[in-house]
């Protein structure tokens, strides 16, 4: 691997900062990962990922991607306890109250943990050779003249700290949606990217369960989307060590989930089939609930920015924030990860417009995925142009044509799990299978969703649907 620099430097060490140092490696003779937080052992969580606690999802082409940067990474997860899955035949999937048909992808997933799979991310990158990940540092601004990059200033989050320069050929800002790379750009005389936002205001709760059962009907995962009418889901998930993990959501005040472990419980009642149910009321709680808010999805255009500082690009949710239901957002960061190593190839020059246009490519999917369904939901405010109303009326059909065509289910996930462009929905082929399906008329499903039980939430989604 041709080397194109001396030393790069990942600011924060999220999954898509240890992937970023992953795709690094080799083309700098030292990569130095700056992370704030005190890394914890493999399969602990962290206090600066809150969200850690909830459920968490690695595509199918998030997998891949990891693959290429961390050779034999799924291996070691599947040993460490991470469960793998079919989608679409271990997986019960419901999004936007449909029901999806049983189909074979020949495709697998892995379900687990975030400390899992971060941590075990995490030991393999820091055994990459040049690989440094400096933890308990914070980094305060960059270093930067001539409108390049040059490096950041880092202060040790131990009493009595200064702060050092740390001078680097190339910095990517991996410290997520809540980073300072915004106002260090505005301090070096650069504008920040222009944002994009979906207000979703949703809240989640998970907690942690053992089922008296290996799984349900051999499902592994079961995934129960909001719905028009009823902005509420619910989601079971396999997990390492024989866990399960259940996590319920809701968008708006007056859908949120409770924190108290029976309230808990009866919002999943109120929307989990009847067998899921049964294993539910069953399961042992192996903890308290957690509960975490996400105000909105972002997405940030570094790739229309007018000028930008060389030396300097961005990675995960630096660039874009998903609604986390989806589970979008470590695979995102993942593809991009791969492209920052393909853009590497060509050399250092040009490498931040090059790698923008490539990551808003892998964003474009993931974003309209992410925020066309929020926006098929009348809870979820904001503006719906005649495309998002015309592409949603097109998913409507597609995905009640999909609860009983196994081949239009299985295109669906596919798009859903970024390994087709959403265009596929459109090709030909697919196309007459739901004009077809759409003559046969909708089946009559057993395990349809019932209504919410709680009385006055039951009354409130009859009100606002």
């Amino acid at each position: 691997m041709e080397r194109v620099g001396e030393h790069a430097v990942v600011v924060g060490a999220s999954v898509g900062g240890l992937l970023a140092a992953a795709a690094l490696a080799g083309r700098y003779r030292r990569v130095t990962v700056v992370e704030r937080d005190a890394l914890p052992a493999v399969g602990q969580g962290r206090r600066a990922v809150p969200q850690g606690r909830h459920v968490h999802a690695l595509l199918p082409s998030g997998e891949r991607a990891m693959e290429e940067l961390l050779p034999g990474i799924a291996a070691d997860l599947v040993a460490a306890g991470a469960v793998p899955y079919e989608p679409l035949t271990e997986m019960r999937f419901r999004p936007g109250g449909h029901l999806l048909a049983r189909a074979s992808l020949g495709l697998r997933c892995l379900a687990a943990s975030r400390p899992l799979i971060e941590g075990h991310v995490r030991r393999r990158v820091a055994a990459l050779d040049g690989v440094t990940i400096a933890d308990r540092r914070d980094v305060v601004g960059l270093i930067g003249d001539g409108g390049r990059v040059r490096g950041v200033r880092v202060l040790g989050r131990e009493e009595g700290s200064v702060v050092t320069e740390l001078e680097a050929d190339l910095v990517v800002g991996a410290s997520g949606r809540g980073g300072r790379l915004g106002a260090w750009l505005e301090a070096l005389g650069f504008a920040r990217p222009r944002e994009e936002r979906v207000r979703v205001d949703l809240v989640y709760a998970s907690r942690e369960l053992r089922l008296p059962v290996p799984s349900i009907g051999g499902d592994k995962v079961v995934l129960l989307a909001a719905r028009p009418g009823v902005p509420r889901g619910v989601s079971l998930f396999a997990q390492e060590h024989g866990r399960w993990l259940l996590t319920v959501s809701g968008y708006g005040a007056a859908h949120r989930p409770p924190a108290d472990g029976g309230a808990h419980l009866a919002f999943a009642a109120a929307l989990a089939p009847p067998d899921v149910l049964a294993a539910l009321r069953a399961a042992e709680p192996l903890g308290d609930v957690a509960v975490h808010g996400f105000p909105a999805s972002v997405r940030r255009r570094w790739e229309r920015m007018e000028r930008w500082p060389a030396g300097l690009v961005p990675i995960g949710d630096a660039i874009a924030s998903f609604n986390p239901i989806y589970g979008q957002g470590m695979s995102v960061a993942a593809l991009e990860a791969v492209a920052l190593r393909d853009c590497l190839a060509a050399g250092p020059g040009g490498l931040e417009r090059r790698y923008a246009r490539a990551a808003a490519r892998i964003v474009d999917a993931a974003w309209a995925l992410a925020t066309g369904a929020d926006l098929a939901l009348p809870h979820v405010p904001g503006p719906r142009p005649a495309r998002v109303r015309v592409v949603n009326a097109w998913m409507r059909r597609l995905l009640t044509v999909a609860e009983r065509d196994p081949a239009v289910a299985a295109t669906f996930m596919r798009v859903a799990g970024l390994l087709d462009p959403p265009q596929r929905l459109l090709a030909p082929a697919t196309v007459a299978r739901v004009a077809a399906g759409t003559l046969r008329g909708r089946p009559r499903r057993a395990d349809a969703p019932g209504p919410v039980a709680a009385p006055a939430s039951a009354t409130a989604l009859r009100r606002e649907g």
